[in-house]
């Protein structure tokens, strides 16, 4: 896993737009001593608690979950706009974490989704779930 993720990256190209000409590397060190991320460029806890980065679920082809196009809108539907951010492509990218969360799990407590559904949604909640602790 390299350690210049997405959020290093768009911080490096932010800051380069606001006049900071700093490296990825030096844009990853800062990040690392101002405890805003970990040492594999994840953001860490405290950051995630205090505010100052907020958390996504990126989908690495798309949203390709395996899904029929009903259950992915089961999930959508429940989400507030401003927490799912697109690419340049009309294609979905990424999508805040806690809000994701709820809107699967409201999903799944309304019995809303097929079989198959609850089962891939359920699978990208543990990834969720999983990737949070590791921060």
């Amino acid at each position: 896993m390299t350690k210049y993720t997405p959020l290093v990256k768009s911080l490096c190209r932010d800051l380069k737009k606001k006049g900071f000409n700093l490296s990825l590397e030096q844009t990853y060190q800062k990040l690392l001593k101002a405890n805003f991320i970990n040492s594999n460029g994840q953001p860490t806890k405290w950051a995630i608690e205090k505010g100052y980065i907020g958390v996504e679920y990126y989908y690495p082809q798309g949203m390709q979950t395996g899904q029929d196009k009903a259950d992915i809108m089961q999930v959508i539907n429940r989400l507030p706009p401003s927490v799912v951010h697109y690419n340049d492509s009309p294609d979905l990218s990424k999508i805040e974490n806690a809000p994701l969360k709820k809107a699967i799990k409201d999903a799944l407590k309304d019995d809303a989704l097929s079989a198959k559904g609850r089962k891939a949604w359920k699978y990208v909640l543990a990834d969720i779930e999983m990737r949070e602790k590791q921060s």
